[in-house]
């Protein structure tokens, strides 16, 4: 039990890494200064809103945060005139909420889509029919309390501290190159035990990452770049991460053609080749490796060893082989796109780690 319990505080404790620690600190600082901010407004001796905007707005994903504030104040705006006028015209009531979400759904389904945005606008359009009376400054205070917490989430999320764009790609790709040196290893130690069952589990491996992570990473990526005045020079620094993503996207559906070759190879070859072992091998370490030379010799080893086997009578093996040679051509990729993005900024290899991995997690093919 003191071994679990011991466990669980370790990853506990692994989760509050620095990021954490800051995005926590901007969060409750953020609303205790729109609090500050919108009670010197006269007249508003409650804003209990500023800092829930600010909250709301400040606890979504990283690098959408200033979206998701101004979404908040374009919801909270329609919701306001759509519960305003229905209250100046029919007053408060059951129904009139019924008609207050419809209407809130409707128009903000039409005008921007985004899900903050429609249930932002139908909560402050059920707020102001319940709450709001014809002459009082309710919907006022509330609109206020929104563009004070929403603005300055958009401050702090866009101005103050905006995220790394660079560090989004480089975070996603690792966790992507992870997962296809991962598999790659099981179906290596597969071909070479004949694990029949290990190679079942590497296809579910495969079949279980999502590239469309890494895709989303770098547009929102180049989101904030355009953005955030602070992230500009990212605009042509995330350039050559186009095609880095291309070739990993590549390498994902190749992996799963390797796999598949493997699969069949295990089943139909008496006596399988230790080239096969040895190219799948080399596939993983360069995947894993973080420098583009020794990706481009592993590649290049892997696919001399594997030609000969693309002329196999094993359809398994024929697969397998060519799998391997486009698995290395999408890793050249990857290495050019790092060493492309290394010569725009200028800087040592070592300053911008598109394909590295923290040294704790550098581990042998």
């Amino acid at each position: 039990m003191d071994m679990k319990l011991r466990s669980a505080l370790g990853r506990m404790r692994r989760r509050f890494d620095a990021t954490v620690i800051s995005w926590i600190a901007q969060a409750a600082i953020a609303g205790g200064v729109a609090w500050e901010l919108a009670i010197r407004i006269p007249g508003h001796g409650q804003p209990f809103f500023a800092p829930i905007a600010a909250v709301i707005s400040l606890g979504a994903e990283r690098g959408r945060r200033g979206r998701q504030a101004f979404e908040m104040m374009i919801g909270v705006g329609i919701g306001i005139l759509i519960g305003a006028s229905i209250v100046a015209l029919v007053g408060a009531g059951g129904w009139q909420i019924i008609v207050a979400v419809a209407a809130a759904f409707t128009l903000g389904t039409a005008l921007d889509g985004r899900p903050m945005t429609i249930g932002e606008s139908a909560v402050s359009a059920v707020l102001i029919v319940g709450l709001h009376r014809v002459g009082s400054a309710f919907a006022y205070n509330r609109l206020i309390d929104a563009l004070i917490g929403g603005g300055l989430a958009i401050v702090t999320a866009q101005l103050l501290f905006p995220i790394d764009p660079i560090d989004l790609v480089r975070k996603e790709s690792q966790r992507l190159r992870s997962n296809l040196a991962s598999t790659l290893e099981q179906v290596a130690t597969a071909l070479r035990d004949r694990d029949r069952a290990r190679a079942e589990a590497a296809l579910r491996q495969v079949d279980a990452i999502d590239e469309r992570r890494l895709h989303e990473a770098l547009d929102l990526a180049r989101d904030v770049a355009r953005r955030a005045p602070r992230r500009r020079a990212a605009v042509r620094r995330l350039e050559p991460l186009g095609d880095l993503v291309s070739s990993l996207d590549a390498a994902v559906g190749d992996t799963r053609a390797l796999v598949t070759g493997a699969l069949r190879a295990i089943s139909s070859v008496e006596a399988l080749p230790r080239d096969a072992v040895a190219a799948v091998a080399l596939l993983a370490a360069a995947i894993r490796t973080t420098d583009p030379a020794i990706a481009r010799a592993s590649t290049e080893r892997a696919s001399e060893i594997a030609r000969p086997l693309e002329a196999s009578d094993s359809l398994g093996l024929g697969v397998l082989a060519h799998a391997v040679a486009s698995i290395a051509d999408d890793v050249l990729g990857v290495a050019r796109a790092r060493e492309e993005a290394n010569r725009v900024i200028g800087t040592p290899k070592r300053r911008i780690r598109f394909l590295a991995r923290p040294a704790s997690e550098e581990e042998s093919p």
